[in-house]
């Protein structure tokens, strides 16, 4: 986590917010002094003006001491209150250099005058605007500390709320007796009296409602922020959800659900992991399979490995979409894997099959299907279509069901020419390999026939990628 430093909270703008607050305090200082001590109202405004500028200053002072000597962030304790507790500290500094100020600059006053210059430090101050300061120090740590984690909570907002509270009932209350105090010990309770104190009154108002707006607005934004957070969990965006560096509820419940956030998004990245891995394990199971198929007619396993290529290629040319056009190429190499339970004797022929023999070597698509067909697994679903489809024929006298044209899946149409293709193209037990032109010849003849018209035509577009795949799995 990142060190900040109160410095790095006083940006001018921050700190051109916290002077002209003081500045202005003169104002109200100079009224609230001359209203609640009558020997402070004897003297001239300009006297009193000139000892309230000297006090403005050496505040400033007091400032950029206690920022400078305590500029590093306390153990637990939030940077944004640390400045707040000086600002705070530097009030009661100045209120007590007005005291001795006073004391030695007019000593005939009695000690109660000094004393109220003071509380007008600490009431309006240390009290008032202190609370405002402490609002600006916190929307300013929330700049600078946008990419860090907050990590301190040991504070309430109902104990802010409590602490603003008492400080905005006890201020007005004991500025309005003060003055009461004052008019009453002159004897006098009129109209001036009356006004002064609604004066008094509205500005402590006002400080008040001033104070609950902007503290109101920064518990709206935050909230907000927190909202949108749960609102991204709920869609699925768990790599957006923001921190609110406040060190009460708020920020608690920001951290805990970044946390909760970014455990889900491990979670699900370690569940695709996996998923990645039983997909990739199926992949070489089902290449397997088709393996040891094929190994038991005499076959080699590039033939599947071909026949996946030209597969995917077929499908994609045929407007298939990416991941369908894969799932078939990761289907397709099951597409002899009933063979398995065909008779060797059948099997391995070496020359023409009986009509008896043939008839058992046909049950191998129904065979591969039944083997496959109970899977809720996308490639086993898809290889059992293929396994079952692929020598049906597009003029309905293929089997096992004898489908007719687009009755039949287009993963087995798909899969017919590609089978047909390198089967005849490859040397078997029973027969040389075809040179193309005659394969090309067969699949011109057989169009709209044995294989459907547009995955003809789309085998005919696609041959420079066919042949590159049948030079790269060429058999050894």
């Amino acid at each position: 986590m990142n060190q900040f430093t109160i410095y790095d909270l006083l940006n001018l703008k921050t700190r051109t917010y916290i002077y002209l607050m003081s500045l202005t305090s003169l104002v109200f200082l100079q009224t609230f002094c001359t209203n609640v001590c009558p020997f402070i109202d004897g003297l001239r405004p300009e006297q009193l003006f000139r000892n309230l500028v000297f006090i403005f200053i050496a505040h400033l002072i007091y400032r950029e001491i206690l920022y400078y000597s305590f500029r590093n962030q306390r153990k637990n304790i939030s940077l944004p209150r640390q400045a707040y507790f000086l600002s705070m500290i530097s009030w009661v500094l100045a209120g007590c250099t007005a005291f001795i100020l006073h004391d030695t600059l007019y000593p005939e006053f009695p000690i109660s005058s000094h004393l109220k210059i003071f509380s007008s430090y600490i009431t309006l101050g240390a009290a008032i605007l202190s609370q405002i300061e402490y609002i600006l120090f916190e929307k300013r740590y929330k700049e600078i500390s946008k990419d860090t984690n907050f990590t301190i909570f040991n504070e309430k907002i109902s104990q802010r709320i409590i602490e603003t509270f008492l400080i905005f009932t006890i201020a007005p209350i004991a500025t309005l007796l003060l003055i009461v105090r004052r008019f009453n010990l002159d004897g006098v309770v009129d109209m001036h009296v009356t006004l002064e104190m609604v004066y008094i009154g509205l500005l402590m108002i006002m400080s008040a409602i001033v104070l609950a707006i902007v503290f109101g607005r920064v518990l709206k934004e935050d909230t907000k922020t927190i909202m949108s957070n749960i609102k991204n969990i709920e869609n699925g965006n768990y790599t957006n959800t923001k921190v609110i560096n406040r060190p009460d509820e708020l920020g608690e419940i920001s951290y805990a659900i970044k946390n909760m956030s970014s455990s889900i998004n491990e979670g699900l990245n370690k569940i695709n992991n996996l998923n990645e891995e039983i997909i990739s394990t199926q992949k070489e199971v089902v290449y397997a399979m088709g393996e040891i198929a094929e190994t038991r007619s005499k076959e080699t396993g590039n033939h599947v490995k071909r026949v996946a290529e030209y597969s995917k290629i077929l499908a994609l040319k045929l407007g298939l979409p990416e991941k369908e056009a894969e799932l078939l190429k990761l289907a397709s190499p099951m597409h002899d894997i009933g063979k398995v339970g065909i008779p060797d004797n059948i099997l391995n022929k070496p020359g023409k099959l009986t009509v008896e023999e043939f008839e058992v070597m046909k049950t191998h698509a129904q065979l591969g299907f039944d083997m496959l067909k109970h899977s809720d697994k996308p490639i086993l679903k898809a290889a059992a279509i293929v396994s079952k489809e692929h020598h049906e024929k597009y003029n309905g006298k293929g089997y096992p069901q004898g489908l007719k044209g687009e009755e039949i899946h287009i993963y087995g149409r798909i899969t017919a020419v590609a089978d047909v293709f390198d089967a005849l193209g490859s040397d078997r037990v029973y027969k040389k390999a075809w040179d193309d032109e005659k394969i090309f010849n067969l699949f011109k003849e057989e169009r709209a026939e044995h294989f459907c018209p547009k995955v003809i035509d789309a085998f005919f577009s696609s041959l420079n990628e066919i042949f590159e795949i049948r030079k790269r799995f060429k058999d050894t």
